[in-house]
């Protein structure tokens, strides 16, 4: 399909501007539907609209648009806020998905004679507390520890119903970790303030605040929490790909799912040390662990090289930590 048109919700987020450039780059068009404006992302876009991605303006859009594949990267996303206001997270990512889906179902494709196709930004929240040091792979049955886990699961299960029903194709996307920034102009990055850890290193570095380390008594090599990162390009690239997979000459239709991951950990000390010994760090202070953090989620990404041909490229540490940098201080 040479020119496709691309709906990217919560497109001017931290990853769904990367997508939503990576599709750009392909030569689709491309439109966002986010709440927040970011204007370094949307003068490349061939059209916005900001407002709730279920509000009635939204949807509206979405049927005058009749896109072929709607990215859904809206909606809430921390762990620990889930847990204290678990209805806020269910009617942002359930309630409202839902309304989104029982539209975008009754439309047809430019296309195509099918409905959009859905890729949604799913989480390794999924899995849990894993039992174990293995590396997860997509049939690992985990127990999700968070309301925000929770939503994560029951969307991949109503995407499912929703192929089965309705011929609603899709792809969940099992982010480890996003991180990093955008890795030929630096231009697309995190916003100041973000809780992830890779963010929270490099911001203290650059204010000469001390960075905290939650957790030393972790069964793991260096007795701090390991993590599987990945760069945020590559997750944006794994989304052209997947496109293809399910539109292009021979599509693969049906609900899929995928780890986005590299199979490689990284521990929290690790992270710190490579940052102070670059960067400078004032301070590391060590506090307790807190609740739900497991000491260790690494995944296996072998169905996604295997059946998309999507590589890591830019997932070692370094790119990720010095393209970070690279962002918040050009």
């Amino acid at each position: 399909m040479l020119n496709r048109t691309v709906v990217v919700t919560g497109g001017c987020g931290y990853i769904g501007s990367h997508v939503a450039r990576a599709f750009k780059r392909r030569g689709d068009t491309v439109h966002i539907i986010d709440r927040v404006k970011r204007d370094h992302t949307l003068k490349e876009m061939d059209g916005w609209l900001i407002a709730d991605f279920a509000s009635d303006e939204a949807l509206s859009f979405l049927v005058m648009l009749r896109p072929d594949i709607v990215v859904h990267c809206a909606g809430t996303s921390l762990v620990g806020p889930s847990m204290e206001n678990p209805g806020e997270y269910y009617d942002n990512n359930i309630s409202k998905t839902i309304r989104m889906l029982n539209v975008v179902k009754d439309i047809t494709a430019k296309n195509s004679a099918l409905a959009p196709a859905i890729m949604f930004s799913s989480s390794a929240s999924i899995y849990g507390h894993p039992y174990d040091d293995s590396l997860l792979t997509e049939d690992y049955q985990g127990i999700p520890i968070s309301p925000y886990g929770n939503t994560k699961a029951m969307t991949e299960t109503i995407l499912r119903d929703y192929w089965g029903a309705y011929a609603v194709q899709s792809i969940c996307f099992r982010y480890f970790n996003a991180a990093g920034a955008e890795p030929v102009n630096f231009d697309l990055g995190q916003e100041p303030g973000a809780t992830h850890v890779i963010a929270r290193a490099l911001e203290a570095s650059i204010n000469d605040q001390a960075f905290s380390i939650y957790g030393t008594d972790y069964v793991t090599t260096d007795h701090t929490a390991v993590r599987d990162y990945v760069h945020v390009w590559d997750i944006a690239r794994a989304h052209v790909l997947g496109a293809s997979y399910l539109l292009d000459d021979y599509p693969q239709m049906g609900a899929h799912v995928y780890n986005l991951s590299t199979g490689c950990g990284t521990s929290v000390l690790e992270i710190a040390n490579y940052v102070n010994e670059k960067y400078g760090l004032p301070a590391v202070n060590y506090e307790s662990k807190r609740m739900g953090d497991p000491p260790y989620l690494v995944a296996s990404a072998k169905k996604a090289r295997q059946q998309l041909g999507w590589e890591p490229h830019h997932s070692d540490i370094s790119t990720i930590i010095d393209s970070a940098y690279k962002w918040y201080t050009q």
